[in-house]
């Protein structure tokens, strides 16, 4: 079969795909850079690849061959899949944020044996279909004793593409001594941006939280008390992934859910990588969470159920963002003070009005960020990684304008970072807040209870 090429102008890392197809175009990217285990501090920073469009034959889903812009409702739940063992997808993303799109697909994979993955997608309009291998980039927080890592593997998507892709194939290898794994799956894309006729996505909400992936003894009490003091101070949506979540806490999940405040979406690791990755791969967490905020939410925080980033001389979290965010930033990050719970035993129902005594100086490795998601490519638990454009900046917002809460003992047993304490003093900031949380609490404790027994 004679081939035609076209080449495009490619100036990011790059990776696609797409699975039963019929006259199939391949586009391959060359370059002098094209090291899979190419640093991540460069790794955004390439030229240009020459992308050649080839002939081939594959066969086409149905869903790609109808065209138009409009893509069907995604009905496919966000959950860990399996391209082979060893390279493992949670979601795929169309970037549109540069002059250049791409396909992100956020995965886990081993750091000592990277796999090679090509994407595949279809032009809606001349019915061609186009594919490209993978650049990958490495999460900076993915640990060197850990074999898997979270890692974005990047597509660039032709500009003559006609049409956003709804589905990709995605084909993965991986080579070893002893063996050779190949296979090929289909993903959905979901979009950063609006999409017309989405009617949810036309509403904006200010400012969000991500949580990591909840595991262990939580709460009900604890659950609420975040959740309706985060309301308080500004938040009007959170993402949740459920690792190991209690059916109690499901169940009040389940109420903010069904209310439109809380989105939970299953953190299904694959059993052979839950011993052989950093924290319930949360590095991975925090950079899909971000994604998934870029299309609702104008600013999102990272952070646990135990922390609360509390402004001091603003109302809420959205009249500090009026007044320190500047077109220049990306995100801004807060220094934190640690409340020991064993300091305090005045009986409250609630936590944060139970323990007042907080450690004098700030605490270190606890820093915590609230970021434009849009402005950002890579987001570390703790810091600001990479903004999506080199002349954002992240702001280090001074403490005595705004901080982190964090309540947690001094020393924890097997935790990574105790960060011991110093001298605490008396800080009652958070009882200001005390008689609405307290009646709001109670209020969402009764109708938790409500409406499980009205879906008993």
């Amino acid at each position: 079969m004679q081939q035609k090429k076209t080449t495009f102008n490619v100036r990011d890392v790059a990776e696609y795909s797409h699975q039963d197809q019929e006259a199939v175009s391949f586009i391959e990217i060359t370059s002098g850079r094209n090291n899979p285990n190419t640093n991540p501090s460069t790794a955004l920073d390439r030229d240009h690849g020459n992308i050649e469009k080839v002939n081939d034959v594959f066969k086409v889903p149905e869903p790609l061959l109808k065209g138009n812009t409009a893509c069907p409702k995604i009905a496919e739940e966000p959950g860990f899949r399996d391209i082979v063992e060893g390279a493992v997808v949670y979601s795929v993303w169309f970037d549109d944020r540069k002059s250049q799109h791409f396909i992100r697909i956020l995965m886990l994979t081993s750091k000592w044996n990277l796999p090679s993955i090509t994407c595949f997608f279809k032009s809606a309009l001349k019915q061609e279909t186009f594919s490209s291998k993978a650049w990958f980039y490495e999460h900076n927080e993915n640990h060197a004793n850990r074999r898997f890592g979270a890692f974005v593997a990047s597509c660039p998507v032709p500009q003559t593409l006609d049409s956003k892709p709804c589905l990709v194939n995605i084909s993965a290898t991986i080579k070893s001594t002893k063996r050779k794994l190949s296979n090929t799956k289909v993903f959905q894309v979901r979009y950063i941006g609006r999409q017309s006729g989405d009617e949810k996505s036309r509403v904006r909400s200010k400012y969000g939280i991500c949580i990591p992936p909840v595991h262990g003894d939580v709460s009900v009490e604890r659950i609420i008390e975040f959740l309706e003091l985060a309301q308080i101070l500004g938040a009007s949506h959170f993402t949740f992934y459920d690792f190991a979540m209690s059916e109690k806490v499901r169940n009040v999940l389940k109420y903010y859910q069904d209310i439109g405040l809380v989105s939970v979406f299953r953190w299904n690791l694959p059993s052979y990588t839950k011993d052989q990755v950093h924290y319930f791969a949360q590095p991975l967490a925090v950079w899909e969470c971000l994604f998934r905020s870029m299309r609702n939410l104008d600013f999102v925080a990272f952070h646990d159920l135990d922390e609360f980033i509390v402004p001091l001389r603003h109302e809420n979290i959205s009249a500090l963002l009026e007044y320190i965010h500047k077109e220049k930033h990306c995100g801004h990050c807060f220094e934190s003070v640690l409340f020991d719970p064993s300091t305090d035993q005045n009986g409250s129902l609630l936590m944060t009005q139970r323990d007042f005594h907080r450690t004098s100086k700030v605490t270190p490795y606890y820093t915590k960020c609230i970021v434009d998601p849009r402005r950002i490519f890579e987001q570390g638990i703790h810091h600001i990684s990479k903004p999506n454009e080199e002349f954002y900046h992240a702001d280090k917002v001074n403490w005595n304008i705004a901080r982190v809460f964090h309540y947690r003992k001094c020393k924890i047993p097997g935790a990574q970072h105790n960060p011991g304490c110093s001298a605490f003093i008396v800080d009652k900031t958070m009882q200001k807040f005390g008689d609405k949380l307290l009646t709001n609490f109670k209020l969402r404790m009764k109708a938790v209870v409500s409406a499980k027994q009205q879906n008993a």
